[in-house]
């Protein structure tokens, strides 16, 4: 509390910088766990159901050279296991920790099983779950996992709240794990090293151990799985509100779902988000949504709930929204750990190489190529400050991300302004985020502006920087509300941000040509004209805004503002016509002193600017292309009995058909109003007549020639041998 009071006297850069330090020592983060120096075990239950089957451990070190890779540990399974128990541990503790005295290294854990048509390869096919660090034993089993109620467990303790809910328990499949049988084969325990501080020169020792079971209470339950399958909320175009951005318990330790779903489904008159959708993520699982979401359809009628996955990279975090496959999070290297020497322990040289590192541009191609939505997380989160949150901060390099692949970008994480209840200044990290949704623009490529609130808790935390589900929330314009229907609404970019959700003021966006009385386009399309109309309309930044005004309504073009207005009522109107082209955009935003808090925040409406005056086929003879003259004779049909001949000919349009006429051939016009077959008379005349009556044959040349509407003449000729039956003479 003192330390509250104090910043309010504090220069702002230095108050920003003690809010982080002050949100770290309050644990508000999701920080690395740390691991004694003994690297100890973690000790299991006195009853553990682990009986009949084998115990394998493995230990070793690793080198701060396999930051940000990822090493697989192989290890057998029997038949006829029920389940397994899976604990590990690491040291290497930094000798300089950061603040709130953190624990640098990280190890994350991951398992897969057998790959029967290529045993010594784990790829997602085989994953049956990732859990990150956040707990250090795990449950594998047919079981599903704990009741809400036993996951919850006891909340008495303040300042260590649901400490049961990353407690292992026997017999049951942890949470971010797939329930299922236990297959026999060469299964794997994948090590991610997501941080060995270099200054660590010893490196980080770690030790493995998985113990199978065949004990029926694995087994027990007959877990039935309840998987997510698409559905329309609403079938009508409009406006919906949501988060992109919320987790649920298949990170252990988070709140269960179905607190995040009520809370942001919930009406604001309730204490509720008034959310029409949110996207559950978990951190490099599914788990969710191929078991468990099919359940919670038919709890919030009219609501929308579309599954994904936040992709944990060590470098940058994204997320797979709606996608129909599970993209694979490990973007550096894969090894195999081959163990040639000393038994189950890693020796120099055993590490095979799998895989080398891949860049994010390809994952997002996966995704879109897949109906999804590729979207960036927090870009500029901690950027001077990365040890808060490993990997939260963007670090690859625009060719690596190639922003042509990129749905959308999450310009607004968490709690726009400081502290969330009672903000006082705006959100330190927001303005490097815009910066960057800017520079990412600029090189050409269409990006929507989403925000979120990546609540892990329910809206059960309370640091500077906490905010629940729907703060930030994104307005989007879906022909419907289904997933398909979001998905292809965010990929256009009809989206706007509301940095303090669906409470915030209402804010549309209008583009088009002037002199049209409808303006139809909206932000994410594109105008081209000799000018463009803006039509802005404001609703609820009045008297009855959540928050006092006033409000500044402003007019960006490439992320800088050219117009602004003071919002006057709580229906406010706003026009604007440009003559430049550029992307154009709106920013609504209020002050708390001298510091502005933004609230609203568009995608971009791309402006072309052309003269568009009338041009004719003399000004641009691009506008009357030369229609073809091309043309093709068909069949000769002969007429014996009168001794002339039907000419068939292919004209590819409209034009008109002469045959000329000459010594031997009488002539012949005709006209074709399409494509189409024109038949022409052919007539013997002259000396071919005679010729034709006296032996009963002739040849003769015929011209034609076609000229197309609007196009140059073209002549073709064809010689045709008409034939006469001679008239049979009495004697």
């Amino acid at each position: 509390m003192v330390l509250t009071k104090a910043m309010g006297i504090l220069p702002a850069s230095f108050r920003v910088r003690l809010s982080i330090l002050f949100a770290v020592l309050v644990g508000c983060f999701a920080l690395p766990a740390a691991a004694s120096a003994a690297c100890s075990l973690p000790t299991p239950p006195a009853v553990d159901y682990v009986d009949g089957g084998t115990n394998q451990q493995f230990e070793g070190t690793f080198k701060p050279e396999l930051n940000r890779k990822f090493i697989q540990i192989p290890f057998d399974v029997t038949p006829g296991i029920t389940g397994m128990r899976i604990r590990y541990c690491y040291d290497g503790t930094s000798a300089n920790p950061g603040p709130g005295g953190i624990k640098n290294t990280t190890l994350d854990l991951g398992v897969y099983e057998p790959n029967t048509p290529d045993p010594e390869k784990w790829t997602m096919n085989q994953r049956r779950g990732w859990s990150g660090s956040a707990v250090k034993m795990i449950g594998i089993g047919g079981n599903g996992p704990t009741s809400t109620a036993v996951y919850n467990g006891s909340n008495a303790d303040p300042n260590n709240p649901y400490p049961d809910r990353k407690k292992y328990v026997p017999g049951t499949t942890t949470r971010a794990y797939k329930p299922g049988p236990i297959p026999a084969g060469k299964w794997a325990v994948e090590l991610g090293a997501g941080y060995i501080d270099p200054a660590l020169t010893a490196g980080t020792n770690w030790t493995v151990e998985v113990v199978t079971s065949t004990d029926p209470e694995w087994d027990d339950e007959g877990f039935t799985p309840k998987p997510y399958t698409p559905y329309v909320a609403k079938a009508a175009a409009d406006w919906y509100t949501g988060d992109f951005h919320a987790h649920g318990e298949n990170e252990p330790g988070n709140a269960p779902m179905k607190d995040t779903f009520d809370l942001g489904f919930g009406d604001s008159s309730e204490g509720g988000s008034s959310l029409d959708f949110i996207t559950l993520v978990d951190h490099n699982n599914d788990v969710a949504k191929s078991s468990e979401l099919g359940e919670y359809r038919t709890l919030y009628p009219g609501k929308l709930i579309i599954p994904g996955t936040e992709m944990t990279t060590y470098d940058g975090h994204f997320n797979s929204h709606n996608s129909s496959v599970f993209t694979d999070f490990r973007l550096g290297d894969i090894y195999r750990w081959d163990d040639t020497a000393n038994p189950n322990v890693l020796d120099d040289g055993e590490l095979t190489h799998v895989r080398g590192p891949e860049n994010p541009s390809a994952r997002f191609a996966q995704i879109r190529a897949n109906g999804g939505i590729a979207q960036i997380n927090h870009p500029r989160i901690f950027a001077d400050f990365p040890s808060a949150c490993r990997g939260c901060l963007w670090g690859y390099t625009d060719a690596q991300t190639d922003f042509s692949k990129v749905s959308s970008i999450e310009i607004q994480t968490g709690t726009a302004g400081v502290p969330y209840v009672g903000p006082v200044a705006m959100n330190p990290y927001t303005t490097d985020t815009l910066a960057y949704y800017e520079h990412a623009l600029a090189t050409g490529n269409h990006i929507a502006a989403v925000g979120s609130s990546d609540d892990h808790k329910a809206g059960g935390t309370n640091g500077p920087f906490d905010a629940p589900v729907g703060h930030a929330a994104t307005a989007v314009f879906a022909d419907e509300l289904s997933p398909d229907g979001i998905t292809d609404a965010v990929n256009a970019g009809h989206t706007y941000v509301k940095f303090y959700g669906a409470q915030g003021p209402d804010v549309t966006m209008k583009a088009g040509e002037p002199g049209k009385a409808d303006l139809t386009a909206i932000p994410g399309d594109s105008v081209t004209g000799p000018s463009m109309n803006l039509q802005l309309h404001v609703s609820k930044a009045g008297p009855s805004a959540f928050m006092p005004g006033p409000y500044t309504l402003e007019v960006l073009k490439d992320g800088v503002s050219i117009d602004s207005a003071t919002v006057a009522g709580d229906e406010f109107d706003h026009d604007l016509n440009v003559t430049e082209s550029g992307r154009y955009s709106f920013k609504l935003s209020t002050k708390v002193g001298p510091n502005p808090l933004i609230v609203a925040y568009s995608t971009r409406v791309w402006f072309m600017q052309k003269d568009m005056r009338v041009e004719t086929c003399e000004t641009n003879p691009d506008l009357c292309p030369i229609p073809s003259n091309k043309f093709s004779f068909g069949k000769v049909k002969l007429n014996k009995k009168k001794g002339t001949a039907k000419l068939q000919v292919k004209v590819p349009g409209k034009g008109k058909v002469i045959l000329a006429g000459s010594k031997k051939v009488k002539g012949q016009k005709n006209k074709s109003k399409k494509k189409s077959k024109i038949t022409l008379t052919i007539k013997a005349k002259g000396k071919a007549a005679k010729a034709l009556k006296k032996k009963g044959k002739t040849k003769i040349k015929a011209k034609v020639k076609f000229t197309p509407t609007g196009g140059k003449a073209k002549v073709k000729s064809k010689t045709i041998k008409l034939k006469r039956k001679k008239s049979k003479k009495h004697k």
